[in-house]
């Protein structure tokens, strides 16, 4: 583990898990003084199908205009800490391999910090899923927050 991280990736959705590992890795930003990068993956892997062709634009479009809103109010949160820099992505996909991708893509990204559970598992008591598999595959030490 490095003795202090530079650039933190962490991933977010509308979870309460995501909320506490986004607090969290707010918190270590400060600590470390790092930069904070904040993911939102908008989650268009159900929306490949035929029959939801008409309404998928309309679906896609709310999903990103509530990632939107989120976001905003994540650096009004950051705002008022002593967190450095925060900067918001939204993207398209897969969020295990949107994540995975990113983190590959940034090779600065020295920390991954997201929450044990997600939007598609509530009552899970283990890991996720997307968390399993990024724990798996990310280039660089990933924290998970319960």
């Amino acid at each position: 583990m490095p003795s202090r991280y530079t650039n933190i990736l962490v991933p977010v959705d509308s979870s309460d898990a995501a909320q506490a590992a986004f607090t969290e890795a707010v918190n270590i930003a400060q600590r470390h003084q790092a930069n904070l990068t904040a993911l939102y993956v908008v989650n268009d892997s159900a929306y490949h199908t035929p029959a939801l062709d008409p309404v998928l634009s309309e679906l896609l479009d709310a999903e990103a205009a509530h990632a939107k809103d989120a976001m905003r109010q994540r650096q009004q949160f950051v705002a008022t800490t002593s967190a450095p820099n925060l900067k918001t992505e939204i993207s398209y996909g897969i969020p295990k391999h949107t994540i995975e991708d990113y983190a590959k893509q940034h090779p600065e990204i020295d920390l991954i910090v997201l929450g044990a559970t997600g939007t598609n598992s509530p009552h899970r008591v283990a890991v996720g899923s997307t968390t399993s598999y990024v724990v798996d595959h990310a280039p660089c030490n990933v924290i998970v927050i319960r």
